[in-house]
């Protein structure tokens, strides 16, 4: 598989490369691909090889370099591309075609390929040539509309949520378009993946709810919509974060007498354990205002002071769906992750040091995901690559090199 990307891809085609493709990052010569340049760096130290997103998207990646401006590199390429299954490019249409990594010509050198063209808006339409990064891709696929408070602005969610929507859905037509090839008599096609339609794909209900019932989703906050309505607050702060306890922690609800029976325990139930709240508080009736208000009072000042895992803990053994909002810190730490052995160590020999990177997304008992490396650095297979899979000889690589092709 050939990886031309930036941002838009590099995950897409890293992904593909743990569950078994060979992938070639092509890079241009002597400044690498952009994301190198993107922080944060190992140690503080800025450098090509030293970035962390770099190394997070393009591990176990080969590195090969090639100047598509010229076209000797576009013919190295179009040789590559003959022996590829997958070719994965993020230009700005109508970019492609002048690089030669557009289907029509890809596809003329070898029948059999998928190209896979991950861009801001897609291919076609009056935003195609539009700019974006991920905030716009999470704004203009709807996502930031229904994040944050309602009487703030839209809030962008800072992990790049839109790109990664993009790198997966990608990744799926990629697996569906090979998985076509052979039964369409190996004949390969082109997958168009737009970074817009895969957010919007990824807003579950909020546009049918539009389209059936003409509201339109917003950011609750702390609290949630129900039929339209700001309902109760489902985030609750601790003593070393936050929890989230859907129905103000289960205490509106059929089952509401367990965590009433908590509370009174504690000596915190405020009043909640008197026969008149429990029948309320059981009752399938909305509350009003202000009895919501009191009990939601009553579940802040009881989790405030008691630590989040503790919380959990009691509300799921009286069966109650509480959760712990989890930190990056708490998710690098997590028990259950350990126990499921999901980080995997990646070394690297250049560094001498070995570092804890994701792990598997699902595993597969027959096929199993494989991690295949560290991050690549620039050109470091030039040799591999062009020497072994194309045949060429050292003399030719360094008349190459001379030239800036490679």
């Amino acid at each position: 598989m050939l990886d031309f990307s930036d941002e838009k891809g590099q995950l897409c085609a890293r992904l593909l490369g743990e569950l078994g493709a060979d992938v070639i990052k092509i890079e241009p010569p002597r400044a690498g691909d952009p994301s190198r340049a993107r922080g944060p760096f190992f140690r503080g130290e800025e450098g090509m090889e030293t970035s962390l997103w770099w190394w997070a998207m393009n591990a176990g990646k080969k590195s090969i370099t090639c100047q598509l401006q010229l076209a000797a590199g576009r013919e190295l390429v179009h040789r590559l591309a003959a022996t590829a299954d997958i070719v994965i490019e993020t230009c700005m249409p109508p970019t492609a075609e002048s690089l030669g990594l557009d289907y029509a010509t890809l596809s003329a050198v070898n029948p059999g390929i998928i190209v896979v063209s991950i861009t801001n808006f897609g291919q076609t339409g009056p935003y195609r040539s539009w700019h974006a990064t991920d905030i716009v891709g999470a704004a203009m696929g709807g996502l930031m509309s229904v994040t944050g408070d309602p009487d703030r602005g839209p809030v962008h969610i800072l992990a790049p949520q839109a790109l990664t929507q993009a790198n997966i859905q990608a990744g799926v037509g990629a697996m569906t378009a090979l998985y076509a090839r052979g039964v369409n008599g190996g004949v390969g096609q082109h997958v168009d993946a737009s970074m817009q339609e895969a957010v919007v794909n990824a807003l579950d209900h909020a546009s049918p709810t539009w389209d059936i019932s003409g509201f339109d989703m917003f950011g609750p906050g702390i609290r949630r919509i129900n039929n339209g309505q700001i309902g109760a607050r489902y985030l609750f702060q601790t003593k070393d974060g936050w929890v989230a306890a859907l129905q103000v922690g289960h205490l509106i609800g059929p089952g509401a007498n367990a965590i009433i029976d908590w509370l009174a325990e504690t000596g915190e139930a405020n009043g909640l354990d008197a026969p008149e709240w429990r029948e309320k508080l059981t009752a399938l009736v909305p509350l009003s205002v202000e009895d919501r208000t009191k009990v939601e009072e009553t579940m802040i000042a009881f989790c405030r002071t008691r630590l989040k895992e503790d919380l959990v803990r009691e509300a799921q053994a009286r069966n109650a769906g509480w959760a712990p909002v989890f930190s990056p810190a708490d998710i690098a730490e997590s028990k259950q992750l350990a126990a499921r052995e999901y980080y995997t160590r990646v070394t690297h020999e250049d560094l001498g040091e070995a570092f804890t990177y994701p792990g598997a997304p699902f595993k597969l008992s027959a096929t199993p995901w494989m991690q295949r490396g560290r991050a690549p650095h620039l050109g470091e297979h030039n040799e591999d690559v062009y020497g072994e899979l194309l045949g060429l000889e050292p003399a030719e690589l360094r008349r190459l090199r001379m030239k800036m092709v490679i």
